[in-house]
């Protein structure tokens, strides 16, 4: 099964959640500020990025993780995606998790003035500071993922 997370631009919710998911940030405590920056592909994509899959690693069940930026529309985005692998294969492989709708507002703003308005130094930590404050929502982001991946692992072997 490939599991992507998906926000706006790939570069803030999406990443903390996969990271999440892939054990590179807690889920018993909030992580520190620090920490939150120093994933290396936080608030570090542009515009351009949009559409671009990127892919994180593996997870404890071998699937593969990834984040995808899909811009201000993403329901549209992710219908033609699964339109797309509908017609090429199993569509059951490819789940699509929205991890922006985790982030509160302040992580969004603080996205926006470093990525859309090219002040990260201003925007990093604010978007990291707004990550913090959500990071609540996105650790039960993950762990919903996660418990549909082990069923789903368990009824696909057995």
């Amino acid at each position: 099964m490939r599991i992507f997370y998906y926000c706006y631009g790939s570069a803030h919710s999406s990443v903390v959640a996969a990271a999440i998911h892939l054990g590179k940030l807690p889920t018993r405590r909030v992580p520190t500020i620090s920490e939150i920056c120093s994933l290396p592909d936080f608030d570090r994509s542009s515009d351009q990025c949009l559409g671009m899959v990127y892919y994180k690693g593996k997870d404890e069940w071998g699937n593969p993780v990834y984040t995808v930026g899909l811009g201000s529309r993403p329901a549209v985005a992710c219908r033609t995606l699964q339109s797309m692998i509908h017609l090429m294969g199993n569509p059951e492989d490819f789940r699509f998790y929205n991890a922006l709708d985790c982030l509160k507002m302040m992580g969004k703003v603080g996205g926006a003035i470093s990525r859309r308005y090219g002040f990260p130094t201003l925007g990093r930590p604010l978007a990291a500071w707004g990550v913090k404050r959500s990071y609540s929502l996105l650790v039960a982001l993950v762990e919903r993922v996660k418990r549909e991946v082990r069923v789903a692992s368990e009824e696909h072997s057995g």
